[in-house]
């Protein structure tokens, strides 16, 4: 064997992308200490139906003793963490009292924006949860903020949040909030987190995978299961309860605004499996500064689920993770199956990534595991490394030696993750091209095995995994589901598939929808495999459909919303967006989670009645139960009236604004992106009704493009908005 280039790697501190806690002083956000205490944290997880129910209840609190920021009082927390872009948020509570909590009001984003961070005014309040919009590869990130912390004072919070389960034959999965949770730099973090689940169906054990259960304890009377398990950090675990699917399939509904909403789970038609057994050995080699908008966890998270579903028992898996060390998991090939799967991830999925590659102690780590391998193995690369700086025919010396290593019968793919460094040219052979920076590199190694090579600069990483993963395996390209009602029909649907493109044989089909009609219920399934066509027919009776609650119309919205973001530059779409979040309370890019305290201003108040529609408890340890929810006052923000006419407009605009009083009043245009455009001052106003002409032009007398802007009207004690369309 030839000696291989060496590659001089700069070691740095790992950094992470789990949950992120600071704390800074007001006015300068950008002058931050870590150094936050988690006192502790409860997971409430609740079935509904297709989905999983998420509240995360948190205490934390800031050390004034610390140098940072010894000589304040009252401080800004900040919160940063991500969760997939299929979980729906639906509520931010925050206690502010012992006895007493807040949920959030949902509105435009800007206007919540404007209410939390208004240090100058007397009116700040005192929570506030936005989201961004999703990544390429589906991740969307949220900050949490509560004003103010203050010395020797705990805050509590909650948020609650659905995400669809994921099928397994017999059972859903999800990812628990755990990595969400845990920071390398807070002082007293978490070392045990409380698990409540509520079951609804019947009282089998929910399973925790990914870590240890210290304790375990099933009340009948509340029809719950009480855990508790050791938080380590960068900790993945997965809480799997059993299947809704009691015979053949399940049906929830719930009616709202006269609306039928359903969940519907069924298996797929029965049909044979055709494919090639595979050895497939998984490497990964990320510099976590190497890949823009993507880390480790996600590549991670989305590989386990994509070989679950792709593979099985007769299929072999082993996989090596370069962190600061090469981490195995199986000094064998394993099979397959669930729990073997659980067992592998389990071990190579607690650490960090680093800042540097690994790339060629790995390639050397694979051909020796390889090299012990019967049939025909495969090895597939997820690699960013960019120390490989060599020239052209440097380059192919390497990629022979590196073949070299392995036995002739071994295939090669790789994965360039690398999105970050610029395109190189290529003269090779006289025809000159542009390519990545390894593309020749890792072509070389491919092509000479009859292997594949993948790029995220050009894919998001779940079309990859499953193009290859799902190579030479027979599955679903697509599936339909018919329902057929006497005197109606279902409408609105949204298939719950994590692999769009590519169904699982034998994994159920969930979907979310909404219908007219009555019983019995004809449900045709439909899958088209290749050139073949299968389906499959059976019937359901009043009988077999299961109550509902208020989350099912809810997750229906949350699929519906996510569907609009995809065309989310449109202007109707965005105001459809924002309208339809703050009736069904679902957060989006566009609108923000504010905590208005009822005691800084004059609020009408209400008894809140629990977290949802259906009447079900909040769970809270430590608390009376006594909840508050709260209205804008009608003295205040009702008396300024505020229209705009035509809307949508062309040119011009004509605000109309009725003032009750001489006060300090102004109005401020922001586009979409919460960017001032505009401002006119209201101070010098008559009592009365007023009229404001905006011409879509900026301070600057620039124009601005067509799109969706929001009026905003700023008092001492409120604010009040209205959206305006700008179409040309």
């Amino acid at each position: 064997m030839k000696k291989l280039f060496l590659i001089y790697m700069i070691l740095i501190t790992s950094i992470t992308f789990a949950g992120e806690y600071s704390v800074y002083e007001a006015n300068y956000p950008n002058v931050k200490d870590y150094n936050v205490n988690i006192h502790d944290a409860t997971i409430k997880v609740v079935p509904r139906g297709n989905f999983i129910e998420m509240n995360l209840y948190m205490t934390i609190s800031y050390d004034f003793n610390s140098w940072f920021f010894k000589n304040y009082n009252e401080l800004e927390f900040l919160w940063k963490f991500s969760l997939p872009e299929n979980a729906i948020m639906t509520d931010y509570k925050l206690w502010i009292t012992e006895d007493s909590t807040v949920s959030a009001t949902v509105m435009d984003k800007w206007t919540a924006e404007l209410m939390f961070s208004d240090v100058s005014t007397p009116i700040r309040h005192p929570g506030l949860l936005t989201q961004s919009e999703a990544t390429r590869d589906g991740k969307v990130n949220y900050e949490l903020k509560i004003f103010p912390v203050k010395r020797s004072e705990k805050r509590k919070f909650k948020i609650q949040y659905l995400v669809p389960g994921r099928p397994s034959a017999n059972s859903l999965r999800a990812w628990l909030p755990i990595t969400q949770i845990i920071a390398e730099k807070t002082i007293n973090n978490v070392n045990k987190v409380n698990i409540k689940y509520e079951y609804n169906r019947n009282s089998a054990e929910p399973r925790v995978v990914g870590a240890e259960v210290l304790n375990k304890e099933q009340s009948i009377t509340d029809s719950t299961w009480s855990l508790q398990i050791p938080v380590l950090y960068d900790q993945f675990v997965e809480f799997v309860i059993p299947s809704p699917i009691e015979d053949h399939a399940y049906l929830s509904s719930y009616k709202y605004n006269d609306e039928n909403y359903y969940h519907l789970a069924v298996y797929p038609p029965k049909t044979p499996k055709i494919k090639e057994d595979r050895k497939v050995l998984v490497c990964v080699d990320l510099n976590i500064y190497n890949t823009k908008n993507f880390d480790g966890e996600y590549l991670i998270t989305y590989l386990k689920e994509t070989i679950a579903q792709a593979m099985d028992e007769n299929d072999s898996i082993n996989v090596m993770i370069a962190y600061d060390d090469i981490v195995v998991g199986s000094e064998n090939w394993i099979s397959c199956s669930e729990e073997n799967l659980d067992w592998l991830f389990t071990k190579v999925m607690k650490r960090s990534f680093p800042t540097y590659s690994y790339f060629q102690p790995l390639m050397s780590k694979a051909a020796e595991f390889i090299n012990k391998s019967s049939g025909n193995p495969e090895v597939v690369v997820f690699s960013n490394t960019d120390e490989i700086n060599l020239g052209v025919s440097d380059k192919e010396a390497l990629a022979g030696e590196i073949l070299d290593m392995f036995t002739k019968n071994s295939k090669l793919h790789f994965v360039d993750l690398d999105n970050v460094n610029g395109l190189v040219y290529n003269y090779s052979n006289g025809n000159g091209y542009y390519e990545t920076q390894l593309q020749s590199f890792y072509g070389k190694m491919s092509y000479e095995t009859a292997g594949n090579l993948y790029y995220l600069r050009y894919h998001d990483i779940k079309t990859i995994l499953n193009a290859f993963f799902y190579e030479k395996i027979s599955h679903f390209e697509s599936v339909e589901v018919q329902m057929t009602f006497q005197n109606g029909y279902s409408f609105s649907k949204h298939l719950m598939n994590q692999n769009e493109g590519y169904y699982p044989l034998d994994f159920p089909i969930m979907q979310a929808g909404k219908f007219i009609g009555d019983f019995p219920i004809t449900v045709k399934i439909i899958g088209k495999k290749q050139m073949e066509i299968v389906d499959t027919t059976f019937i359901i009776t009043e009988s077999d459909l299961k109550e509902g609650d208020q989350k099912i119309a809810t997750s229906w919205y949350g699929e519906n919303i996510r569907g609009l973001l995809d065309y989310s530059y449109d202007p109707l779409t965005i105001s459809s967006i924002v309208d339809m979040s703050i009736e069904q309370k679902i957060l989006t890019p566009y609108t923000g989670f504010i905590v208005i305290d009822k005691s800084l201003t004059n609020y009408n108040n209400k008894e809140d009645e629990g977290d949802d529609d259906s009447g079900g408890e909040d769970y809270d340890e430590g608390n009376d139960g006594n909840t508050t929810s709260v209205e804008e006052d009608s003295t205040t923000t009702a008396d300024i009236e505020f229209s705009a006419y035509p809307n949508p407009f062309n040119s011009t605009v004509t605000l109309k604004v009725y003032i009750p009083e001489f006060a300090d009043y102004s109005l401020i245009i922001y586009n979409i992106l919460g960017q001032k455009v505009k401002e006119f001052d209201l101070s010098s106003m008559p009592k009365g009704i007023n009229y404001i002409r905006w011409h879509g032009d900026t301070d600057d007398n620039l124009k601005v493009s067509s799109g969706l802007y929001f009026a905003v009207i700023h008092g001492k004690n409120f604010t009040k908005s209205i959206k305006l369309h700008l179409v040309e």
